[in-house]
């Protein structure tokens, strides 16, 4: 190789490597059917068995913080329920506020995804549930941005001792599905892309993608108008 050569060699490798950088990865592999996931949970080796085995380490972001649970996340072990988990402190109590989930589609087409449906369970200081789980009701609501897009619900907490939370998924949720308006097809966040019209239903799967943390003002109108079913002939949407 001439001296000519590998000084060019040499000057053009790095902009390879910093494109190559920059250049977002596809994934080749897709992601597991539900049925898949759910036998890939039930092979997991659970972490822990009690409430007070988990780990709090983060607190409640103050605004939606995006998560993914995956196969590979912890497992634990929940009156009897093999469940993907987080777990978050929750900010001293003044007043009562809201905590928003959003949850989105596993995969781009709708036909083949599934949903995390996130169950909500209060922890006082002892980390002793204070109130039975909740099962949180999810909506749909497709906004100007994806920010504002999934499916969404939230839980209310108005209770001075809750010190914890926890987020898993229980047996009823995985058994339930989510109203969706649009085509099976496909999904698109994207407001200037719309889906083909339609209506169905998606089920429910035991890990994902799931947006956390305290309702604030931009996500108001997205849980308070969501779609959560099919409205009747001649009734207007809320």
């Amino acid at each position: 190789m001439s001296r000519v050569t590998a000084i060019g060699c040499a000057l053009i490798l790095p902009l390879l490597l910093a494109a190559c950088a920059h250049t977002p990865l596809i994934a080749t592999v897709p992601p597991p059917s539900r049925d898949e996931a759910i036998k890939q949970l039930q092979a997991v080796t659970p972490c822990c068995k009690t409430w007070s085995e988990l780990p709090f380490q983060m607190a409640l972001p103050a605004s939606p913080h995006d998560f993914t649970l995956e196969p590979s996340s912890p497992v634990a072990e929940l009156d009897g329920q093999r469940t993907h988990y987080l777990t978050f402190i929750l900010p001293a109590f003044h007043k009562p506020y809201r905590v928003l989930f959003r949850a989105q589609p596993s995969a781009r087409h709708l036909s083949s995804s599934y949903l995390l449906a996130p169950t909500a369970t209060l922890l006082d200081a002892q980390f002793k549930p204070l109130h039975s789980s909740n099962d949180i009701n999810l909506c749909e609501y497709i906004g100007w941005r994806p920010g504002l897009s999934g499916a969404f619900g939230s839980l209310t907490v108005d209770d001075s001792r809750a010190k914890y939370l926890v987020v898993t998924t229980s047996a009823a949720q995985l058994k339930a599905s989510t109203y969706w308006e649009q085509s099976p097809t496909a999904f698109s966040s994207d407001a200037s892309s719309p889906a083909a019209s339609g209506s169905f239903s998606i089920p429910h799967g035991p890990d994902g993608d799931l947006s956390a943390g305290i309702l604030t003002s931009s996500y108001e109108g997205a849980v308070d108008n969501a779609i959560c079913g099919k409205p009747k002939q001649g009734a207007l949407l809320k």
